[in-house]
């Protein structure tokens, strides 16, 4: 009776997994017509891929998939990486979306790089944060600052933000980014404009590869008014936390900015000036 019960349990668990995996096709488009040579992988919630196929130069793809409650990752360079709870379904039609690039590559306008710009104590360690302020015009900025990466999968996207708050947690300012970001594995005080220029293109980027022991990061930049810090030197006092939002990236940091931040942002305004 036993091996009997045992023999039925084997084979209706059997019969679960085999109904589980499923063959999956689909079409891949972008604004233009249809994209060639997208990666297209089987992912569970923690990003972990099952299994991969690459679509032909028609944008077309079809493969099994281990388990049709997984999602499925497409990712082509040029486009933003775009994931879909299959939940059953068998067949697809997918719209992928250009992303958005620096809006400036260069080092002409650049006129501060420093490791001192925010920095501080949190959870009783001393923080430094390298971080760039290039000027746009006369009266807009862009912050570059460098985010660690905890997932090779990961991607900083566009319109994630970058909060300044006062001691009750009064929000002051929000600076949004305006450019995606691949993850690349040059560290801040080695990137260069050819390093960034990969970053926004994903030129050289495998999403799902193995992660080595050099660290991630991605360059997101946050886009700030002139307005914005004059008010931040006129108004020192209000300046107490600098938090990125709640994206998950392993170093959600929360800084106070010290003295030393308004001398360079001071400087930031008197280069602009001449």
């Amino acid at each position: 009776m036993r091996k009997i019960i045992l023999t039925s349990l084997l084979l209706l668990i059997t019969t679960l997994l085999l109904a589980q995996r499923q063959n999956v096709s689909g079409q891949i488009n972008g604004p233009d017509g249809r994209i060639p040579n997208v990666s297209v992988r089987e992912v569970d919630a923690n990003h972990r891929v099952y299994n991969h196929t690459t679509a032909d130069k028609n944008g077309l793809f079809s493969f099994y998939v281990r388990d049709a409650q997984h999602s499925l990752q497409f990712f082509a360079p040029g486009y933003r990486m775009f994931t879909h709870k299959m939940l059953g379904q068998k067949s697809f039609k997918v719209t992928l979306e250009p992303r958005r690039t620096s809006p400036y590559i260069g080092a002409e306008r650049l006129i501060l790089k420093s490791d001192r710009l925010l920095c501080g104590h949190y959870m009783g360690a001393e923080v430094k944060q390298m971080a760039w302020i290039e000027q746009m015009n006369d009266t807009l900025f862009t912050l570059i600052l460098p985010v660690k990466m905890n997932m090779i999968i990961d991607e900083y996207p566009a319109g994630r933000t970058l909060l300044v708050l006062s001691d009750w947690d009064k929000q002051l300012m929000q600076w949004e980014n305006v450019v995606d970001a691949y993850p690349i594995d040059v560290a801040p005080h080695e990137v260069s404009d050819v390093h960034l220029a990969q970053s926004y293109s994903g030129t050289n980027y495998q999403p799902g590869g193995i992660k080595d022991e050099k660290p991630l990061y991605a360059y997101p930049h946050f886009q700030l008014t002139k307005a914005n810090l004059e008010y931040l030197v006129q108004n020192p006092q209000e300046l107490r936390r600098v938090v990125v939002d709640t994206y998950k990236a392993d170093n959600y940091w929360n800084l106070y900015p010290t003295d030393q931040t308004i001398d360079l942002l001071k400087q930031v305004l008197k280069k602009t000036e001449k």
